[in-house]
């Protein structure tokens, strides 16, 4: 073969390779990266009377802080939820990135004001997505989510019964989950948005039993007389992003550079 055909040769193809993912780079566009806005509240929990909610979502209308038991006791615990979390770094195949972070505030409560002890409730999430990198298209959502879960607030005695970092730690336990795997299609492409807690394991039988529930029941503990945080988390599935336009550039140059090594290689 001579030299001008194997170099022609070399250039069809590069051109062939950048005009074939110039092409799929010409259709619909993969999000890569997405902003987000997440509201989040308490909406509802046990008991109705005894536990006090405040700071209500504007959106959800729901609590955001949960105090009990009712009155002006210094010593109330209490559990607080992040109103409103936004951000634009949601990568699509990406890492998780924060949602609404959650406190735990743990005070010894006198075993007499059991009945206004706070023992479950729903936590509401919902989320608007919008493409960041690249720019298209509209919103989507509101997408809504939710956990429900039973609390305990234990004895400040020992022994505990079961495994404690505190006398006695207390117990949220995940009974329920909605919403939290949500598939869309956005521009030809499908994505799927997940809502997760960073906090949740499996429990143990003895803390588990404490609820009637079997080992290996879905929660955490908390420290008593302290301060304990957790977050929610969020991340997004979906097509293989494409190469972006200067990425294609790069890749014809190399394969023209790979062009020239070689006749200069022949000659």
């Amino acid at each position: 073969m001579k030299k001008w055909q194997k170099l022609a040769g070399g250039g069809a193809l590069a051109f062939a390779l950048v005009a074939g993912a110039a092409g799929s780079a010409s259709a619909a566009p993969v999000i890569a990266t997405w902003s987000y806005e997440i509201n989040n509240a308490f909406t509802d929990w046990d008991p109705a009377v005894g536990v006090e909610g405040s700071n209500p979502n504007p959106v959800l209308g729901g609590a955001t802080r949960l105090e009990w038991p009712s009155g002006s006791l210094t010593d109330r615990s209490a559990l607080e939820v992040d109103s409103f979390v936004s951000g634009n770094n949601l990568v699509t195949n990406g890492s998780a990135v924060a949602g609404a972070g959650i406190r735990h505030e743990n005070n010894p409560i006198a075993s007499n004001r059991a009945d206004e002890f706070l023992t479950g409730g729903r936590l509401s999430v919902q989320a608007t997505l919008t493409p960041f990198s690249p720019a298209a298209g509209g919103s989507v959502g509101p997408i809504d989510a939710f956990f429900e879960f039973l609390f305990m607030e234990t004895a400040n005695e020992s022994p505990c019964g079961y495994p404690s970092g505190s006398t006695c730690d207390d117990i949220f336990l995940l009974v329920a989950a909605g919403g939290t795997e949500y598939s869309f299609d956005f521009l030809e492409e499908t994505y799927t948005l997940f809502f997760g807690a960073d906090a949740l394991a499996p429990l143990g039988a003895a803390e588990c039993g404490l609820f009637g529930f079997e080992a290996g029941c879905i929660g955490f503990k908390t420290t008593e007389n302290g301060l304990t945080e957790f977050g929610t988390n969020l991340r997004i599935t979906g097509p293989r992003v494409v190469p972006e336009p200067g990425m294609l550039a790069l890749l014809g140059a190399g394969l023209v550079a790979l062009g020239v090594v070689r006749r200069r290689k022949t000659a």
